[in-house]
């Protein structure tokens, strides 16, 4: 789009481009206009033929609880997305050098493998850190577990 302005600039056809989108503008407003409308009696509709069957006072209500949902749902959502661009930056980085490191470890695994074959002796280290590291997530559960309480 900035394209095409920018030719239409140098050819001398800017208004004819400008008056275009004008009219596009107020199409798209009469659109939306008329969309919500159609959304708004879709509702109504709805509302009148459930309330019909379970009654004016819990379909208002029922619709009520409705929208505080979605209320809800988008707050939360628009919450996330307002992340900070270097927050979001912070997690693109550390989502690239997980994906590196993952990649250097499985092509140095024939290397690994050998040195293994050599060495068994090796298997050990990979078998004590797992158990030390199972060790702590079991003695921090405990912890976690006691201050709840």
């Amino acid at each position: 789009m900035v394209f095409q302005l920018i030719s239409r600039m140098f050819t001398g056809e800017a208004s004819i481009y400008f008056a275009r989108m004008r009219t596009l503008a107020t199409l798209y407003a009469i659109m939306a206009v008329l969309a919500l409308a159609m959304l708004f009696f879709l509702l109504l509709a709805l509302f009148v033929w459930i309330a019909q069957s379970a009654g004016v006072l819990a379909t208002a209500i029922g619709f009520a609880v409705g929208c505080l949902v979605i209320l809800i749902g988008v707050y939360i959502f628009l919450t996330i997305a307002r992340r900070p661009p270097r927050q979001r930056a912070a997690d693109r980085m550390q989502r690239d050098m997980a994906s590196i490191a993952s990649i250097a470890a499985v092509s140095n695994m024939p290397l690994l493998f050998r040195s293994l074959r050599r060495r068994k002796s090796l298997l050990l280290v990979p078998v004590a850190a797992a158990s030390a590291w199972g060790l702590f997530r079991v003695v921090q559960g405990v912890r976690d577990g006691s201050r709840r309480v």
